[in-house]
């Protein structure tokens, strides 16, 4: 996983959730672009830039300014002013009403659904229902992202 920027100085700061938001920023930038964060550099280059020059990815073009803030907020230098997970979640959610509904998907036959059920360990259906929902944006982000790049 990506560390932080604190981390990648050395200082000797306690370790809390702040270094996994910096982190979540990270991977929602990937997710996002579907691309590596400081693509060309070694690692050590870009734990240099990150840390002491204070780079960060470029933000897509088409990306929402509103994930755009989220990302941005998830990887500011200062950890204290990185927002709290639920304070992400509650964005992606309020993003989320912004966004019109998918269009439905076509349903599998009984037979085919009973066999998805069956072998569905790790799908993102059984993770949404194992937390409770509280990651359900995901599917509605990557659903959102694909329509706006097919038209």
């Amino acid at each position: 996983m990506y560390s932080t920027v604190t981390l990648r100085q050395g200082e000797k700061k306690h370790y809390n959730n702040k270094v996994d938001v910096y982190s979540f920023g990270i991977v929602l930038w990937e997710l996002l672009t579907n691309r590596m964060p400081f693509e060309g550099m070694s690692n050590l280059q870009a734990a240099y830039a990150a840390a002491f020059k204070q780079e960060r990815p470029a933000l897509p073009e088409d990306v929402s300014p509103d994930l755009a803030f989220i990302m941005q907020s998830c990887w500011v230098e200062d950890p204290n002013l990185r927002p709290s997970f639920n304070q992400i979640i509650r964005m992606l959610n309020a993003f989320l009403f912004t966004l019109s509904p998918p269009s439905p998907t076509p349903s599998l036959p009984e037979s085919d659904t009973n066999e998805a059920a069956s072998s569905s360990n790790g799908t993102i259906t059984e993770f949404s229902s194992r937390t409770r929902g509280k990651f359900a944006f995901l599917r509605q982000l990557f659903t959102a992202k694909k329509t706006r790049n097919t038209h």
